[in-house]
């Protein structure tokens, strides 16, 4: 892919040069017919041509009059001593007589701000006059060819020379190109291998060097997630499918305990349940989260939990100074990461259970404790290490409930009280 990316980018540039080559070559012979006549005018050398060609005992006859009335322009001739003999179309402020200063001066520059051309006739002069800002007259009547020739040579010496720094300067940017872009092309290549390299997120191309490493990140976290996935299914499935197989392999089916099968194939079904939704926890998009008051979430939970079991102690704690906080959630997956935890306390405890929120230093705290005999070490060192691996009595529920608590940005603590179990789940990011 990217071979073929320099390539187009290589006949691109190429292109861009012939093109401002051409664009070059271009501008030069505009600038140089600029500075010609254009056919919006007659050449003063026509000009006078035909009008020396139809001459007769006067140079401004009417055939000549009318050709130069035809072409905006007027005439006066004049006599060895600067006196005005023919005129046509003569303006005002042009003077009957010249001297030889003002010969010299029309001939090189102009005339009452008329551009005029001058020829020899006879022992006089003939003048040809455009009109105003219709042509423009060079100080001068002449040129050195040698300076002509090394003109030409600076010009073709300035070509070259810019063609050369632009070489330069293209092959400097296929080289930086080259860098910049073989790091990437060699993280797309081991981008699913264990061996992968994170990218500098660094320089021109960081937002794609971001976007590989997230991609990376996002794969090995599927992977990881799969792999637990897998394991907690193959350990914690084994035993309800053990008993349920002790169960039909039994040859008198009268003795069937079918109230051991279904609490087996409900247990499958929750393990299942509990599996399918870390996994989707992995592959899910934050962006979609939006800013909800929490409390909102642990007050309907806490009367929900009540109203099932109404003859249990559930003590609410608040104790948020800004009621009106806000942090970015999915509101149901943060109801479901509470529920976990107040659900586990009501069915594996009988005492007291206090949940307490709490907004220290603009950060949000929200503990769930009871007083039970708490869970194994064991137990809770696999939760800290994530491992599915037969947690299914305690553990899965609270490993979702970890998930869940990382996927809002949030930390996760568990620890055994004297006594009981503490659960405690710690927000930054609070608005």
């Amino acid at each position: 892919m990217f071979n073929y990316i320099l390539k187009r980018f290589k006949k691109i540039v190429l292109r861009i040069l012939l093109l401002l080559f051409f664009l070059v070559c271009l501008l030069v012979i505009f600038l140089y017919l600029n500075y010609r006549l254009t056919y919006d005018y007659t050449n003063p050398d026509d000009v006078f041509s035909y009008v020396e060609k139809n001459k007769s005992t006067h140079y401004l006859n009417e055939k000549n009059k009318k050709f130069l009335q035809e072409r905006g322009i007027w005439s006066i001739r004049l006599d060895r001593d600067g006196r005005v003999v023919e005129s046509f179309h003569k303006p005002q402020e042009v003077k009957d007589q010249f001297d030889l200063t003002d010969v010299a001066r029309f001939t090189r520059f102009y005339l009452a701000d008329y551009p005029v051309f001058t020829y020899i006739v006879g022992d006089g002069l003939i003048l040809f006059a455009y009109p105003k800002n219709s042509l423009d007259k060079f100080p001068f009547n002449y040129y050195s060819y040698k300076n002509l020739i090394f003109n030409l040579e600076m010009v073709i010496v300035f070509i070259l020379l810019f063609l050369l720094f632009v070489y330069i300067i293209y092959r400097v940017d296929i080289k930086n190109i080259f860098k910049n872009i073989l790091p990437l092309q060699r993280a797309i290549d081991k981008l699913y291998e264990e061996d992968y390299e994170r990218l500098n997120e660094d320089g021109e191309l960081k937002d794609l060097a971001i976007s590989i490493n997230k991609a990376n990140e996002k794969y090995h976290n599927l992977k990881e997630a799969q792999d637990k996935w897998i394991r907690g299914l193959s350990h914690d499935v084994r035993t309800p499918l053990a008993k349920i197989s002790w169960e039909v392999s039994k040859e008198n089916k009268e003795d069937l305990d079918t109230k051991n099968i279904q609490d087996q194939v409900l247990k499958i079904s929750t393990i299942l349940e509990g599996l399918n939704l870390t996994l989707s926890l992995s592959k899910l998009d934050k962006e979609s989260f939006t800013e909800e008051n929490p409390l909102k979430v642990i007050r309907k939970l806490i009367v929900d939990k009540l109203n099932e079991k109404p003859t249990r102690e559930i003590i609410f704690e608040n104790k948020i100074n800004n009621p009106n906080l806000r942090i970015k959630m999915d509101p149901n997956l943060f109801y479901r990461m509470l529920e976990n935890i107040l659900k586990n306390a009501l069915s594996y405890t009988e005492e007291q259970i206090r949940v307490t929120i709490s907004d220290p230093e603009n950060k949000l705290i929200i503990k769930i404790s009871d007083q039970g005999k708490g869970i194994s070490e064991d137990v809770i060192d696999k939760i800290n290490r994530e491992d599915l691996t037969n947690v299914t009595r305690h553990g899965l529920g609270i490993l979702i409930s970890k998930q869940i608590a990382q996927l809002h940005g949030g930390d996760f603590v568990i620890e055994n009280q004297d006594p009981g179990l503490q659960v405690s789940f710690l927000f930054n990011h609070v608005y």
